[in-house]
């Protein structure tokens, strides 16, 4: 059956975001689809909130090492800019580039190089002066021009660090001393080894040798030119740089880098009408936001916005097509096949779950203003709980398995994973409010706002709040009968809304029951 405008947009919220609480959705049917999804794309018209991070990146302690609980509070601060923003398709954009740029804070010698690299994602940073600018106007990340978007990540200090390149030199005119970086810029983050439909090799060995000659050079400001803290900004070292000409899929030329991003983005392979570099990011964008096995005339529509858009390589115009109702992706898009069928990955169970119940966020306690010069940062229990939940669930942000990134889909789904995604449930209805849990309070204004008071009203609210959709009668009747029975399994709970051990150990059981139905890891 095809999706009516309300599901359509509640779809749409749940993709382009992490939620999509009751009234976000009924704003957005008042709106229209159309005007809500330019308010999603649109996002720089929206004001920003995000936050300030933890005082630290400016910080120097005489060891070269931030604050004690910076990695932590930095999390925490993404977090809850995931969780509380006006922009959530900037931040589910930022998302998107840590998954498929997958660097781990272990690679690199300062954790304040993967904020920074964090802040790259949203479109803040500026490589060449390793400076935050919200916002850097000529930064593309996160929707903007992929090719420039190549540069700007070649230059981060964190992925110089975690790909070796800040050791790449100068060697012979077959390689630089240092092919790391050059191999996962072609393997991993444009175009993959084999094209995605027609499955042709995209380069050979020797392109990704040479593409390491025009990546000599390129590292990271030495500390002493700057008087910085930490490594931070990128720096050519002429010296050490290969001037080429290099040879590189099938083009002879160049002195720089620039004629390897210049080559990858418009290679096509022979007989192929879109790019390699179009398709393969339409696999990844498609697979993201739609489902998991997008068909290859959907790949080739979104290579062709890519290759033919105006601008080209644009990536918020392969957005607006994915989600602009009228055309073949879009339709894909908002079809039963991709409906409440994406299994949501442990970043977006979690921040879901406290954009649907508690979206002011985790609490965090350290100071916000930028003088301010800590020797280590608290890290407050709540958040401490949720990293290690989301360790448990296989996904602790900063922290991929290898540069490949998470195995997204039915890979979020085992006994392990499982296991702790029903603990975390339990820990996030059950935490202590004054550590930043859910209060008693809390929730009973949220069932009494939408006049909530019966067992069956307090069913059908929660499973309308965070399912967004509606259970089959055999659910919520087992949900209405757990309201009832008594604590022990016999008698006859004397449910009473007014009461706080009906909202401590009814309420908060009911939802920990609802967060382990199989509907609610699905978005």
């Amino acid at each position: 059956m095809p999706l009516d405008d309300q599901d359509k947009i509640a779809h749409l919220l749940r993709r382009a975001g992490f939620a999509a609480r009751p009234e976000e959705i009924e704003a957005g049917v008042a709106r229209g689809l159309q005007a809500t999804i330019d308010l999603l794309l649109d996002f720089e018209n929206v004001p920003d909130n995000l936050a300030p991070p933890p005082p630290g990146l400016d910080y120097n302690v005489g060891t070269g090492n931030p604050p004690r609980g910076y990695t932590e509070n930095v999390l925490g601060w993404w977090l809850n800019a995931m969780i509380t923003t006006s922009r959530p398709l900037q931040e589910k954009m930022v998302l998107f580039w840590h998954q498929l740029f997958a660097t781990s804070v272990a690679g690199v010698p300062d954790p304040r190089q993967m904020y920074l690299q964090n802040e790259n994602f949203r479109g803040n940073f500026n490589p060449d002066t390793g400076q935050v600018m919200r916002r850097n106007p000529a930064n593309p990340f996160p929707v903007g021009n992929f090719r420039l978007m190549l540069e700007y990540l070649s230059k981060d200090p964190a992925m110089l660090y975690w790909l070796d390149n800040v050791i790449n030199r100068r060697k012979d005119s077959e390689v630089g001393t240092n092919e790391n970086y050059a191999r996962e810029l072609h393997e991993l983050f444009s175009m993959g080894v084999e094209d995605v439909v027609a499955k042709v090799p995209n380069y050979t060995e020797r392109d990704v040798r040479q593409a390491s000659r025009a990546l000599t050079g390129w590292t990271v400001r030495p500390l002493r030119q700057n008087n910085d803290n930490f490594p931070r900004a990128f720096f050519f070292n002429s010296r050490d740089h290969d001037f080429g000409p290099y040879e590189h899929l099938g083009k002879r030329g160049g002195t720089n880098a620039d004629f390897i991003f210049d080559n990858i983005v418009a290679h096509r392979n022979p007989g192929q009408a879109q790019s390699a570099v179009g398709r393969f990011l339409g696999l990844r964008l498609f697979r993201f936001f739609g489902y998991h096995d997008p068909e290859p005339e959907i790949i080739n529509a979104l290579a062709d916005v890519f290759d033919n858009g105006s601008p080209k390589y644009s990536i918020k115009n392969m957005l607006r097509t994915i989600f602009t109702p009228g055309n073949l992706v879009s339709e894909a898009f908002y079809s039963e096949k991709a409906f409440k069928a994406h299994v949501k990955s442990p970043t977006e169970y979690i921040v879901g779950t406290f954009r649907l119940l508690k979206p002011e966020g985790i609490p965090l306690t350290y100071p916000t203003t930028a003088d301010t010069n800590p020797e280590s940062l608290p890290v407050p229990p709540l958040l401490r709980t949720v990293l290690f939940w989301a360790n448990q669930m296989g996904q602790l942000l900063w922290a991929p398995f290898d540069v490949s990134g998470w195995k997204e889909g039915l890979n979020w789904i085992n006994t392990t994973f499982d296991l702790a995604r029903f603990n975390f449930a339990n820990t996030f209805v059950t935490f202590d409010a004054r550590q930043g849990g859910l209060s008693t309070d809390a929730l009973r204004t949220l069932l009494l706002q939408k006049g909530a008071q019966t067992p069956e009203q307090v069913v059908d609210v929660l499973t309308d709040l965070l399912l967004q959709s509606p259970v089959s009668h055999e659910t919520r009747t087992t949900l209405i009968n757990y309201l009832l029975a008594g604590n022990n399994g016999n008698g006859q709970f004397p449910f009473d809304i007014t009461r706080n051990d009906t909202i401590d150990n009814k309420v908060r059981g009911l939802i920990h029951l609802i967060m382990c139905l199989p509907e609610y890891h699905l978005s």
